[in-house]
């Protein structure tokens, strides 16, 4: 990829700020030019330009003795080794030597991030806060930026992923820099595919700029690496782009991106009518109504989030009531296809509406400290079965269809509860298969220029005792938006859920599949 003369300036703009704060050294000689593209780009240019961005990183010494520290953390308490194949000592020697040479701060930030990668778990990672937090993505910095469910401001329009690995605008800010618009495709960057790219940028271990969490299961990381194209466009000159209905594909500079502002997220969900969508910049988690021209009730949880300014809980508890005896709905929607996560006990109080018997569900292990056994778990003092217990109100029962809404971006304790839910008999899933999030971190102290995740812990199933560490809650219905639908503005998902809902007598299969 060759930069532009404006690229150039970004970088050496950036460089001179990291020289007036002490931090460039001889250290690190300017890039030369390299081949157009991504596919162009050697190991050995990433490398360079990643060394000459941030300058030098700390003594061969320190940084030995701190990535040992970091594997050993790992080591001795990373409780999400189950239904993951990791080898975390091949980890350790292969990378090893290379800082035993020392290494720049870049190249360090780096190695730690593509670590925790290998964990694949949306609570575990390792940040160098100002190489990966504080460093801004513009044309020619060499950050890897991984974003899925959250801000897409820096693009101006948020993406889906496609069956065939394109990548669906699904909405747009009026007025985005490049004129895209809902329907339309970006395939990718320079003329490559953004599934063959995204690959490309891993294997080269540039930084990661981790906004929010990653997947949690092969599938879930591939549709989180995916949606993350948009906020990429700084590495490169042009997007490729199959505009709506034309049938052409189109090549944009990127360079307009850089003037690219507003506030959109990337939640997988379109409006529907009669219903208000939460709004999460406002911390706005839930909200709920009567879908149109339909008896039809719909609640949105975009978290669990304890705090109680937000009022999740009793929120959720007037939605579930209200939809329930005020209304004497059809059947209810219920969607966590954006849900942050938060704790245990939130869905309580409206879960006991729906449900009108007891039930056991999940329960959490920790990570036996300093056990060489990857495997070795104690009971979780606090997120016990009992916990977790469904608690069903003999006198209240949803005895109709619920639809319950899920996919990729449904994480952490969306997961939990969206599998809790799916027990109800009258229950059916539809979307795409959660995060598999299953898991609880600690925050282990390494300083105050790190921010480091570990997940200590993870559910299980009372039915058996199975951990759910990278696996996903199933659905029952895969479906997801597709181009026409999302260009008419219609969800696909919540179309196919209100179709089985008003079906006469539907009914939810026996038995609820484990995931």
């Amino acid at each position: 990829m060759r930069f532009s003369v404006g690229h150039r300036l970004v970088v050496l703009s950036v460089l001179f700020g990291l020289l007036l704060g002490g931090a460039w050294s001889a250290f690190s000689e300017a890039p030369d030019d390299t081949p157009d593209g991504v596919e162009g780009r050697t190991a050995e240019d990433w490398a360079t330009l990643i060394d000459y961005t941030w300058g030098p990183g700390m003594p061969a010494a320190e940084q030995v003795e701190f990535f040992d520290d970091v594997i050993d953390r790992f080591d001795s308490g990373y409780g999400a080794f189950h239904n993951l194949e990791v080898d975390l000592e091949a980890i350790k020697e292969h990378y090893r030597p290379e800082i035993l040479e020392g290494v720049s701060r870049g190249r360090f930030a780096a190695i730690l991030n593509h670590v925790s990668l290998a964990l694949k778990d949306c609570h575990t990672y390792v940040i160098d806060r100002e190489v990966n937090w504080q460093t801004s993505a513009r044309p020619g910095v060499p950050l890897f930026v991984i974003s899925a469910w959250s801000d897409f401001s820096r693009f101006g329009a948020s993406l889906t992923v496609l069956p065939d690995n394109s990548l669906l605008v699904f909405r747009a800010l009026p007025g985005q820099k490049l004129g895209l618009e809902p329907g339309d495709i970006v395939l990718g960057y320079d003329g490559v595919p953004w599934s063959q790219l995204y690959p490309q940028l891993l294997e080269a271990e540039l930084p990661i700029q981790l906004n929010w969490v990653c997947g949690s299961t092969d599938e879930s990381m591939h549709h989180c690496l995916m949606m993350s194209a948009g906020l990429n466009w700084h590495l490169f000159d042009t997007i490729d782009v199959l505009k709506y209905g034309a049938g052409e594909t189109i090549h944009l500079s990127t360079a307009p991106l850089q003037n690219q502002y507003g506030r959109i997220f990337g939640n997988e969900q379109l409006p529907v009518p009669g219903v208000p969508m939460p709004d999460y910049s406002a911390s706005d988690f839930v909200s709920w109504g009567i879908v149109e021209g339909k008896n039809i009730g719909y609640i949105y949880v975009a978290s669990w989030d304890p705090d109680p300014d937000y009022r999740i809980r009793e929120q959720f508890y007037e939605a579930v009531r209200a939809l329930m005896y005020e209304n004497d709905t059809a059947g209810l929607i219920i969607d966590f296809r954006l849900n942050t996560g938060g704790a245990a006990l939130e869905p309580g109080n409206g879960f006991s509406l729906l449900f009108d018997s007891d039930s056991f569900t999940l329960g959490y292990d920790l990570r036996v400290p300093g056990s060489d056994d990857h495997y070795q778990m104690d009971p979780d003092p606090i997120r016990t079965p009992w916990l977790l217990k469904i608690r069903g109100d003999p006198a209240s029962f949803y005895d109709k269809p619920i639809a319950v809404l899920i996919g990729p971006g449904t994480v952490s304790a969306g997961d939990v509860h969206a599998h809790r839910l799916l027990s109800h008999p009258m229950a059916k899933a539809f979307g795409k298969p959660s995060n598999g999030g299953f898991t609880i971190n600690d925050n282990p102290d390494l300083g105050p220029r790190w921010w480091v995740a570990r997940a200590n812990g993870c559910a299980y199933t009372v039915d058996g005792h199975k951990y759910l560490a990278h696996t996903a809650v199933p659905v029952d219905v895969e479906v997801w938006l597709t181009t026409d639908d999302v260009a008419q503005g219609r969800d696909s998902v919540v179309e196919a859920a209100v179709e089985w809902i008003m079906r006469p007598s539907p009914r939810r299969p026996s038995g609820r599949r484990s995931p």
